[in-house]
């Protein structure tokens, strides 16, 4: 057997190897900042827009670009100091950077997530528990206050028709418009919220309604099966009982003459629009982020959004 060729040497550089061995070690040991990766499985964890996910995303980058510190390693201390940064002047014009609707909406969700990584055991305490978030300017005059939808509500209980309009006025309430009302039918509530249509097929929208309102819908609703209405999945939510229309679908105007009833009965000025007023400058002013609350009021300009708003303001920051 002949002798085996002897392969070619190849002679590697000491600097060159240390530099490998050295590059190597810095990869292994680099520490991976997962700060940006919890924002988002936050995201993913709700059911947001990819607008809503955007701005949520914009809100905590505020927080990211302030500090380096670990999400677990925040501290209450820290989390004060954060919105004391937020509050800063441009030293140029002398005015706030942020408006305090811009505060408290980047408060707002940053107390939301924390809230999240409380609830996924990711931290073990919520340092942003006790920030106080500035309080917002003044509602809208065109807003409702409470003394106002007390007024109206017991009002609507004296109509000659209670069930319904109580359970109306509710669901304005929640900023429904007239015209949305009147083409719901039974099937787009489920006993918890109620699904807007929008005008193509594979628009929709879902809008939750809190207990009250539910209980009042559930009220009418089982009404009208003891006054003997047979209640299809088709079949209006909301009907017209006078004699001339009784069991047809509700009108804008039928509506319209019930809020007109309850504007004699409490000598408010009232119209339709006021009660969605009502609902999206309480969303504000309770800190839902302007994307979350759009979604839920179904706006899709930012500057038909700020009609509803204008005891607040939204700034592009």
């Amino acid at each position: 057997m002949g002798r085996l060729p002897i392969p070619e040497i190849t002679i590697i550089p000491i600097s060159s190897l240390s530099k490998s061995r050295e590059s190597q070690s810095l990869r292994r040991t680099d520490p991976i900042d997962s700060r940006t990766q919890q924002v988002e499985e936050f995201l993913q964890s709700r059911s947001l827009s990819q607008n809503s996910q955007k701005a949520y995303r914009q809100d905590l980058q505020h927080f990211l670009n302030w500090t380096q510190t670990p999400w677990n390693k925040v501290t209450p201390k820290q989390a004060a100091q954060f919105k004391h940064h937020l509050t800063r002047m441009n030293p140029e014009t002398g005015k706030p950077i942020l408006s305090d609707a811009s505060i408290t909406r980047v408060l707002g969700t940053l107390q939301s997530f924390y809230q999240w990584m409380v609830t996924t055991q990711a931290v073990d305490r919520n340092p942003t528990a006790s920030l106080v978030k500035p309080k917002a300017k003044a509602a809208d005059p065109q807003a409702l206050n409470r003394e106002a939808i007390e007024a109206i509500l017991e009002s609507a209980a004296n109509t000659s028709l209670p069930e319904r309009n109580l359970a109306l006025i509710l669901v304005l309430l929640h900023g429904l418009k007239a015209g949305e009302i009147c083409y719901l039918n039974r099937e787009d509530y489920d006993g918890r919220q109620l699904q807007i249509r929008g005008a193509k097929a594979t628009q929709t929208s879902n809008v939750p309604l809190n207990p009250t309102t539910q209980a009042m819908l559930n009220s009418y609703l089982e009404w009208r099966q003891v006054q003997g209405e047979p209640l299809q999945p088709t079949s209006p939510l909301f009907v017209s009982h006078s004699h001339r229309n009784k069991g047809q679908r509700i009108g804008y105007d039928a509506i319209r003459k019930m809020i007109g009833t309850i504007e004699q009965a409490t000598g408010l000025n009232l119209n339709t629009h006021q009660f969605r007023h009502t609902f999206t400058t309480e969303l504000i002013l309770k800190g839902t982020h302007p994307q979350e609350a759009m979604s839920l009021t179904r706006h899709q300009s930012k500057q038909n959004f700020q009609r509803y708003i204008k005891g607040t303001f939204l700034t592009s920051d």
